[in-house]
């Protein structure tokens, strides 16, 4: 649960980072500079410690997709933006293909199968067989070994 709440903080980072820049580029360069500086290093922090359990592909769908789909509404809210149509469409398009990569639960890799699959080789047994005396080995001066 952990990874999932730092993955949120992550994109709520990002988010108001972007509206940072957007002050720093419209009405007010100093805050919104900080702002963004802040708040883009709390998110590459909070994602960095998301990907650690929640895989890379998905982690990462999940911060650019959320973020650009709170982005687009911040535009919109606090800024009088307009989305056209074909915008929202994209934008709908790339929430159902992050649900689809959140929430696939599709075959398990390769790799995780490799640990799984037990190799079927048949064993014969041998009989017992009897112990052997040892020998006493020579040794020569420079280490060689005379059997």
């Amino acid at each position: 649960m952990y990874y999932w709440v730092m993955l949120a903080l992550a994109v709520v980072a990002e988010v108001i980072s972007t509206v940072g820049m957007k002050y720093a580029a419209t009405s007010s360069p100093v805050y919104g500079y900080l702002i963004m500086a802040i708040m883009i290093s709390l998110s590459f922090y909070a994602f960095s410690r998301a990907v650690v359990h929640i895989p890379l592909a998905v982690s990462y769908a999940i911060w650019e997709g959320l973020g650009l789909f709170l982005i687009g509404v911040a535009g919109v809210v606090l800024f009088g933006e307009y989305l056209s149509l074909g915008e929202m469409g994209a934008i709908a398009l790339m929430l159902t293909g992050l649900l689809l990569v959140t929430f696939d639960k599709g075959q398990p890799a390769e790799d995780e199968q490799a640990d799984v699959v037990v190799a079927k080789v048949p064993v014969k047994i041998q009989p017992a067989v009897r112990a052997r005396t040892v020998q006493p080995v020579a040794v020569s001066r420079l280490g060689e070994v005379a059997l």
